[in-house]
């Protein structure tokens, strides 16, 4: 590197470049993270600064399948059913915390200047920080799966009146607001919102198929939640914005955008900044959809990490735009989807197991029973809609948000059987179990 050629590396999944300033003494300045994939930047540096140079290599016991590196360089990380590649030091601050990464100090050229390649406007400040404290609110309609720096998020919704939910048709006043953009689908392996008919002033349309990246990770704390389709802008072609086919009676009218050509290489529409970087050049454009009800998020499993990006100011946001008309009945749709499955059927004598469904767990995770032995599983859900699901056994069972549903369950062969909730995303965020038959 020298004060001609500027080294590149990314800032939250961004192209960036760093530049030599010279051997003057500089301030402190950020982490540089040395990566399978190249250097990432723990923040911009307008002035000289000299940062803390790591390497991010896999730790000790982390399973090599979920970290994968290249010359002892970690490339990703597994979050849930997707593979993250450490393009932000959001990402690797996850995974250090998750036990799959390890930092190791080492030496750098001196002082450098670290600046964003695009619009000034993306160059926001992020903060990491421990698990938030807060408790969950209790009152979620629905959970999906979602974006945020590239990484999934689970999304707690509680929905309007008008799709059947609890929250107010209006956003509350009282709560601060966030982005959710409508991409299409950017990574098969992470669940997709399923196709649905929506009604318009027009009509039933069809939604297409899609993902959601939010521009906050706000954790237990509710946002009102205002949705975008992100389609193909003015300056958006073929050769550098990727779209997914859409029907003709579909909403938006335009195909969703799912990639974009960004320094040269296909990048997933799955980090806000990524999105508000195509806004801002015109390669994308962003439909309003209308007002989603409230939204609070967390990460798939065990590991959680607050994290906070300063807004961009790109996209404002259109609080009085409502794009469907009438009533959405959204669990008689999702039960539509689901097929109407009817819970196994509970033999006379079976001996009951009581199973309880709350924060995307079952508890317990773990169910012990005998070889040819008839038992009923009462699953009880505590906060939304669950089910526990068998696909070796053929066993289903369902409940209803606050209430408990019996299934019957027979194995006749001893042996470990996994289980899941089948429901939208609750399976990819970790709700897994196994059942332990034996003789």
């Amino acid at each position: 590197m020298t004060a001609e050629s500027p080294t590149p590396l990314v800032y939250l999944g961004l192209p960036a470049e760093m530049t030599r300033a010279g051997t003057k003494a500089a301030a402190a300045g950020p982490d540089v993270y040395r990566t399978g994939g190249g250097l990432v930047a723990g923040a911009l540096a307008p002035e000289p600064a000299e940062p803390r140079w790591r390497r991010v290599a896999p730790a000790a016991g982390a399973p090599a399948d979920a970290v994968p590196a290249e010359d002892g360089l970690a490339v990703a990380i597994r979050m849930g059913p997707v593979m993250v590649p450490l393009d932000s030091h959001a990402a690797i601050a996850y995974g250090v915390r998750a036990g799959l990464l390890e930092l190791v100090p080492e030496d750098g050229p001196g002082p450098v200047r670290i600046a964003l390649r695009g619009p000034e406007a993306l160059g926001v400040g992020c903060t990491i920080a421990p698990e938030r404290d807060e408790e969950e609110p209790d009152d979620a309609q629905r959970v999906l799966y979602g974006w945020y720096l590239g990484m999934p998020l689970v999304h707690m919704v509680s929905v309007p009146g008008y799709y059947g939910g609890k929250a107010p048709d209006e956003p509350d006043p009282a709560l601060p607001a966030m982005h959710c953009y409508l991409t299409g689908t950017v990574d098969e392996a992470a669940p997709s919102s399923p196709v649905r008919e929506v009604p318009t002033p027009d009509g039933r349309r069809t939604l297409c198929s899609h993902q959601n990246t939010t521009d906050k990770h706000p954790g237990a704390q509710p946002h009102n939640n205002f949705g975008f389709f992100v389609v193909r802008g003015p300056k958006g072609t073929e050769d550098n914005v990727r779209v997914r086919p859409a029907p003709p009676d579909s909403i938006p009218a335009e195909p969703l955008a799912y990639e974009m050509r960004l320094n040269g290489r296909w990048t997933g529409l799955n980090n806000h900044l990524v999105i508000e970087h195509g806004v801002a050049t015109g390669l994308l454009a962003l439909e309003p959809l209308e007002y989603g009800g409230q939204m609070w998020t967390s990460f798939p499993g065990r590991t959680q990490l607050a994290i906070d990006c300063e807004p961009t100011g790109i996209v404002e946001i259109d609080a009085g735009r409502r794009l469907t008309q009438g009533t959405l009945d959204i669990k008689k749709a999702d039960m539509e989807l689901m097929g109407h499955r009817r819970n196994s059927p509970v033999a006379p004598g079976a001996r009951r197991i009581e199973v309880s469904c709350a924060g995307l767990e079952f508890l317990p995770s773990r169910i012990h029973v005998r070889a040819g032995e008839d038992v009923a599983i009462a699953l009880t859900a505590t906060d939304v809609m669950h089910n526990l699901e068998i696909e070796e056994l053929g066993f289903y069972v369902q409940a209803d948000a606050g209430e408990t549903a019996l299934g019957g369950l027979r194995a006749d062969e001893p042996g470990t059987y996994p289980f899941h909730c089948s429901l939208m995303a609750h399976r990819a965020a970790g709700m897994t179990g196994t059942l332990v038959v034996g003789p």
